[in-house]
C-alpha cells in the first residue's frame, strides 16, 4: 500500500488539491473531471500507474459527494438507475476486455472520434425542458446506455459527459435530471476499477486523502450550482469540458505521431 508522500514539493501538493477542487466542481456538473486531475498528477512526478490509481480513488469520492447532493435534492430518476446499472457494469467489463486487444493508436482515434461527435451533439442539443411523453421503456434505456458503459470500459474519457447527453437527447430527461441520474451510474461503473487499484496497493494515500476532501467539496458545490442555476449552466459546462477533452486528445495524438 502506497502510504508515503512521493518526492514532491509541498507546492505541488497544494496545486493537486486545488486541481481536485476544480475537477470535482466541473465533474459534478458536466463530467470529465479526470481531464484536469490526471495531467496535474502526471506533472507532479508520480508514476503512471499511481496516477491512474490515485485519480480513480479521488474521483470516486467526488462522484459520491455529488450523487448524495443530487439525491437529497430529489433530482435522480431511480428507475433509470435500476434498469441501467447492471447492463452498464457488464458493458464496461466487456469494453475493458476489448481494449486489451486494440492497438493504442486505434484507441486514441476512437476516443477523438467519440469526443468530436459528443461536442457536435452538445452544440445541437437544446437545453430546454423536455419530456411530457411516456417514460422510456427498459429496452430503450438499456440500448441507449449500454454503449456508453462499453465506452467507459474501452477507454473512458468523457463518460459522464456522454451519459448526460444520451439521457437528455435520447431518453428525454431534463438536463438537470440527466446530470443527476448520471452520478449513481458513473459511481457504480467506477467501483470495480478503484477496488482493483486499492487491492494492488497502487493508490498513494498521502496525496489521495487531501485530494479526496477537496474533490468531494468540489462535487458538493458543483451539484449545488447545477441545481440552482439550471439547464443553461449545465449545457455551458458540458461544452467547456468537451472542448478541453478534444484539445487534450489532439495534443496527445500530436505528441505521439510527431
Amino acid at each position: 500500500m502506497e502510504l508515503m508522500l512521493p518526492d514532491m514539493a509541498l507546492g505541488w501538493l497544494a496545486v493537486l488539491v486545488l486541481g481536485a477542487l476544480l475537477a470535482g466542481y466541473l465533474d459534478a456538473i458536466a463530467g470529465g473531471g479526470g481531464i484536469i486531475q490526471v495531467p496535474i498528477l502526471l506533472l507532479s512526478g508520480m508514476s503512471p500507474v499511481n496516477v491512474l490509481a490515485t485519480n480513480k480513488a479521488v474521483a470516486l469520492m467526488g462522484t459520491a459527494s455529488a450523487a448524495v447532493r443530487y439525491m437529497l435534492g430529489g433530482q435522480v430518476v431511480w428507475r433509470i438507475v435500476r434498469v441501467a446499472a447492471l447492463p452498464c457494469l457488464l458493458a464496461a467489463y466487456l469494453g475493458s476486455r476489448l481494449a486489451m486487444l486494440t492497438p493504442d493508436w486505434l484507441l486514441e482515434l476512437c476516443i477523438l472520434g467519440c469526443l468530436i461527435a459528443a461536442l457536435l451533439a452538445a452544440l445541437l442539443v437544446r437545453a430546454d425542458k423536455v419530456g411530457g411523453g411516456p417514460p422510456p421503456s427498459s429496452a430503450r434505456i438499456i440500448c441507449n446506455l449500454m454503449p456508453v458503459g462499453l465506452y467507459d470500459g474501452f477507454s473512458g474519457p468523457g463518460t459522464g459527459v456522454f451519459l448526460v447527453l444520451v439521457k437528455h437527447a435520447r431518453l428525454k430527461l431534463e438536463m438537470l435530471a440527466a446530470t443527476a441520474t448520471t452520478k449513481p451510474i458513473n459511481l457504480l461503473t467506477n467501483v470495480g476499477g478503484v477496488a482493483a487499484f486499492i487491492w494492488a496497493g497502487k493508490v498513494v494515500w498521502a496525496v489521495a486523502v487531501p485530494m479526496i476532501l477537496a474533490n468531494a467539496l468540489g462535487g458538493w458545490l458543483g451539484s449545488r450550482a447545477a441545481i440552482r442555476r439550471g439547464a443553461a449552466y449545465i449545457r455551458s459546462m458540458l461544452l467547456v469540458m468537451l472542448v478541453l477533452l478534444c484539445g487534450a486528445t489532439l495534443w496527445k495524438l500530436a505528441n505521439a505521431w510527431f
